[in-house]
């Protein structure tokens, strides 16, 4: 006797642009060849979160909704497809990337037909959306977190690592070299192409959730990197890896910058805010510094605000790469071994600021308002 299907629950969001979301039941769906379903225990709100809800960006027509985001999420196994046996049990507790952006229909999902939102057999379903109970996780991006990890804690990883590591490594942004899974081995792009120490990538917004993921994972791979942030948080950039840090408030840092990295080749830039203001400075400091004249920004049509014969590309050129071209599993293998080994922190902080679904909402209000080297969290 096959064991009964758990009933799912969601936060909602009714309509595009709605202010508030509702908690609802929602389609329980089974997981395909490549997938497993975890009964989420945490998930992390993220700026396109918000953006998606105020702005109706990314999910634009009438037939998206009623929808549910949410991009982070961490929880226990529940259901793993037998083609997955040999790396995935019911029970493990993982960490795995989210997208509201992918759905499938009821033609084409084995999931339970009591949604209670009105969907009809055309319906999408966003079964890979992080705010609900249940929550279908396709690989490569999921891993395994250590016992003693908090889902809480980890939960602030995975969207900021894939980001993150999409502008660092994938051929169409940086291209750097990958980090090693071994403190006492090269990165596997090493060799005879290997960098110097003086080779310096500078990222800006080294504080924020991409930006530190950021700034371990280039530190990691072998560079030497040079932070931008508020100076409060200076001493968590520096405990990340970053060797030097600056003030984005003081009015010369730009001179300060171009000074410090003289004697150095910069290997690009890496803007994990990406506003008009940040890429003109970054542009800036480029035109002015030794090294490749490359930003890998993470704005959409960021491209467009190039100045100083700089070049700047964003990781939304790069989202095939990070899928088929074998980056993601390249990069989510590591992440498995690099929290095994402690090699990677969960930063910033969680802030943990409600639990259940229904203080979903309250999250999302609360970043809008603006956070600083910390990520909402909410316990599920």
């Amino acid at each position: 006797m096959s064991a009964p299907t758990p009933t799912n629950h969601a936060a909602w969001l009714p309509t595009r642009q709605s202010p508030t979301m509702v908690v609802d039941v929602a389609p329980y769906t089974a997981p395909n060849t490549d997938e497993l379903v975890i009964r989420a225990r945490a998930v992390a709100i993220n700026p396109a979160d918000v953006a998606i809800q105020a702005k109706g960006l990314l999910l634009a027509g009438d037939d998206d909704y009623p929808a549910i985001l949410g991009c982070d999420v961490a929880g226990d196994v529940v259901e793993v497809h037998p083609l997955l046996a040999h790396a995935f049990s019911t029970g493990d507790r993982v960490i795995g990337q989210a997208s509201p952006l992918r759905t499938k229909t009821k033609q084409n999902q084995n999931d339970s037909d009591a949604d209670g939102n009105g969907n009809g057999n055309n319906r999408k379903v966003y079964c890979y959306s992080a705010f609900q109970e249940y929550v279908v996780l396709k690989l490569p991006f999921v891993t395994k977190i250590p016992a003693l990890t908090g889902f809480e804690d980890a939960t602030v990883l995975p969207l900021a690592v894939n980001t993150s590591a999409t502008c660092l490594f994938a051929p169409e942004c940086l291209g750097l070299r990958l980090p090693s899974s071994n403190r006492t081995q090269e990165g596997p792009n090493s060799a005879k192409e290997k960098e110097t120490e003086t080779e310096t990538l500078l990222v800006w917004g080294a504080s924020s959730s991409v930006g530190s993921c950021g700034v371990q994972l280039a530190t990691l791979a072998g560079y030497e990197v040079i932070g931008v942030a508020s100076k409060k948080n200076h001493d968590m950039v520096r405990s990340l890896g970053a060797k030097l840090c600056f003030d984005h408030h003081e009015p010369k840092m730009i001179d300060d910058i171009v000074r410090n990295l003289q004697g150095k080749r910069l290997v690009g830039a890496f803007d994990a805010i990406s506003t008009d203001d940040t890429l003109a400075a970054v542009c800036d400091i480029l035109d002015r510094s030794e090294g490749r004249k490359l930003v890998a920004a993470v704005m959409p049509g960021a491209e467009a605000k190039a100045t100083k014969g700089v070049r700047i590309t964003t990781n939304f050129a790069a989202a095939a790469t990070a899928v088929t071209g074998g980056l993601g599993k390249s990069v989510w293998t590591w992440l498995g071994k690099a929290l095994d080994e402690d090699m990677i922190k969960c930063m910033p902080p969680a802030h943990v600021v409600g639990h259940g679904l229904k203080d979903i909402q309250k999250a999302v209000d609360l970043l809008a308002k603006g956070v600083s080297a910390k990520k909402l969290v909410v316990e599920i």
